[in-house]
């Protein structure tokens, strides 16, 4: 009995260390690579046609390397329903046009026209439509992960299944959705701290409230 409880207080340690200590912090700079990314607020969109829902975010990308890269977006939304949805996912050619013929910017390109060569400098910078097909609709916590933007990746061990995860560094965004999306159509959402919020990827699942002792509305993490 003595041996299993001792046996048991091990596992228990162990486990927490590998926990607490096996998810690695990401840091604004990089170690390899890391692109500017620039967005503006997470907004909702119906198309009164199909009555579906859409998440909508328009951003900015520019290469201020010292090398040209290539863009190659992977934008998810996550919702407090614990939806993942990765960006363009049934989203209709059509609805991607109607948005842009809205936004009325000649320089906006959908997400399928953003992806390419990114040389240097900011005259050369892409601005990307991003749109995700919703789900649930009542909801209150939306994030996004922005991956693409960091050559940076780290592996861990599952602290479960002992399977090596490879994660690769992105930029995390938070929104509020203050009352029924429908009343909010098109109108920017309220930012909210990443710091209590919750990716359901990251395997250790541990957040941080603060990133130097501020709270944030952006932040790097490896996911």
């Amino acid at each position: 009995m003595r041996l299993f409880m001792s046996t048991l207080i091990l596992f228990v340690i162990a486990s927490v260390i590998q926990t607490g200590y096996g998810h690695p912090k990401a840091t604004d700079r990089a170690d390899r690579w890391q692109l500017r990314l620039d967005t503006g607020d997470l907004r909702f969109y119906r198309d009164l046609e199909t009555s579906d829902g859409y998440w909508i975010l328009i951003y900015e990308v520019t290469n201020e390397t010292n090398e040209d890269h290539r863009w190659i977006p992977q934008f998810d939304l996550v919702t407090d329903k614990g939806e993942i949805i990765a960006d363009g996912d049934d989203v209709p050619r059509n609805v991607q046009l109607t948005l842009l013929d809205t936004f009325g910017d000649p320089l906006l390109k959908s997400q399928s026209d953003a992806s390419g060569p990114l040389l240097q400098g900011e005259e050369n910078a892409i601005r990307g439509l991003t749109i995700w097909k919703a789900g649930h609709e009542d909801v209150r916590e939306v994030q996004v992960f922005a991956g693409g933007v960091s050559g940076d990746t780290a592996e861990v061990i599952h602290p479960i299944s002992g399977e090596t995860k490879k994660l690769h560094r992105v930029i995390q965004f938070s929104w509020f959705v203050d009352g029924g999306v429908d009343q909010i159509v098109l109108k920017p959402l309220p930012r909210r701290a990443v710091g209590s919020g919750t990716s359901v990827r990251r395997i250790d699942t541990k957040t941080e409230e603060t990133v130097g002792g501020v709270q944030v509305q952006r932040k790097w993490i490896f996911r």
